[in-house]
């Protein structure tokens, strides 16, 4: 197991340094801080306190007046609101395959096809759901959005020995417990993330001769976040699933999308966020790491064209990422750092979870309440707003699922 886990720790050493030498070639100025003694001095905007500077006191308050507020700052200054399109998009499922003795029988694999359309155009994704046979009900369930394709890397020929399916995700680990695990792949819909043409979902939303997102549109990260909303909808019609109780895992840049979306839509009952950083669970006014700057100019369409406004001014956003989590109060939420990814700002995502306890509190939950960050490998757990920095690196590995799934355990079987 050490020798597993040194290879995990290299491997987000290696990370780190890729990271870096990419910001050289991408000719940033090189000043990325990996320093607590270089972060700036901040003063974060209090979620408890209203536009208009009152308290707030009560869940009534706080759902009614200030959670609004934030969400539409957070859909005006960063991620885009989703537009309305001019013809409302259809939605077909088409079931392309259902395997009911998937592993000798421990499972029942079904292998669907999403179609979007209206006379803007069309726009699909794939998504499989693996559920356990032999049990009485629906079932809980996890969705990942993920980078592997679920159409290719999902097929039946894919599980490994110890029950793995390609990707690294356990499936008899869930099988076992009960629970089913569905696939989406992120962003598939989002075919070119620079001027979002050909079969995007973006195109299906313009208006008039329209021909890009508008200032205060989605991105791809609101886009992937939609699309993890659609895979919802479909489980809400599968009787074999449990739709009140669906756990939502992103990591990386789908941590980011995971964190927006279960903000977003209250449907998802949980959030799995790994390594989100910077638009994900990460300060933006640490400048730590990745910041507004890095992500605008490496990646210019995550999120939406306001945001430039606030490169190198983040001190001026109305919100920042302890917010969004905050609004994924009162359910439970999980975020997961690696003690060797610091461009995610590790420290910065775990103050998130800090500053958005007071708003679990509200709800007479627990959080996170020392300022102190917990001991690398030591996760404050078994509450419903969790961290843990790892020692491995940024991917999900085996001691991540467990946690995971312990974690849905406890909180949609207790």
């Amino acid at each position: 197991m050490k020798t597993i886990s040194n290879i995990f720790l290299l491997t987000g050493i290696l990370f780190v340094q890729i990271t870096q030498l990419c910001g050289q070639n991408l000719k940033w100025d090189n000043n990325v801080i990996y320093n607590e003694a270089q972060v700036p001095f901040y003063e974060l905007p209090d979620p408890m306190i209203s536009i208009d500077g009152k308290a707030v006191n009560s869940v009534e308050e706080w759902e009614k007046v200030r959670r609004p507020q934030i969400m539409a700052m957070f859909a005006g200054t960063l991620y885009g609101g989703t537009p309305i399109p001019e013809q409302e998009v259809e939605v077909e499922y088409e079931e392309l395959s259902v395997e009911p003795e998937f592993i000798q029988g421990r499972c029942t694999r079904k292998h669907l096809l999403i179609k979007f359309r209206n006379n803007r155009g069309t726009a699909k994704m794939h998504m499989v759901v693996y559920v356990p046979n032999n049990v009485n009900g629906p079932v809980p369930a996890m969705l990942r959005v993920a980078a592997i394709s679920a159409e290719g890397n999902l097929n039946a020929n894919n599980i490994q020995g110890l029950g793995q399916l390609r990707n690294g995700m356990p499936l008899t680990h869930f099988l076992d417990r009960g629970f089913a695990l569905a696939f989406i792949q992120g962003g598939e819909i989002i075919k070119d993330e620079i001027r979002f043409g050909g079969e995007t979902i973006h195109k299906l939303f313009y208006k008039g001769k329209q021909s890009m997102p508008r200032a205060d549109e989605w991105g791809v990260l609101g886009a992937i976040a939609w699309q993890a909303s659609r895979a919802l909808d479909y489980l809400e019609t599968d009787k074999d699933i449990d739709s009140k109780k669906v756990a939502l895992l992103g990591s990386a840049k789908f941590g980011q999308s995971v964190l927006w979306a279960a903000a977003q839509d209250q449907r998802f009952a949980m959030a799995l966020s790994q390594c989100s950083g910077a638009a994900g669970a990460a300060l933006w006014r640490r400048n730590y790491g990745e910041n507004l700057k890095y992500m605008t100019q490496g990646s210019p369409r995550w999120l939406c064209e306001n945001a430039q406004k606030y490169v190198g001014n983040e001190a001026d956003l109305p919100i920042d990422q302890h917010m969004l989590l905050a609004c994924i109060a009162p359910r439970p939420l999980y975020v997961t750092s690696s003690i060797t990814n610091n461009w995610s700002d590790p420290m910065g995502e775990y103050l998130s979870t800090y500053h958005a306890t007071p708003v679990y509190e509200l709800y007479g939950l627990k959080g996170q309440s020392a300022k102190q960050r917990p001991r690398i490998n030591e996760p404050v757990e078994g509450i419903h707003l969790s961290y843990a920095i790892r020692s491995a690196g940024p991917g999900i590995i085996q001691e991540d699922w467990d946690r995971y799934l312990n974690f849905m355990e406890f909180h949609f079987k207790k």
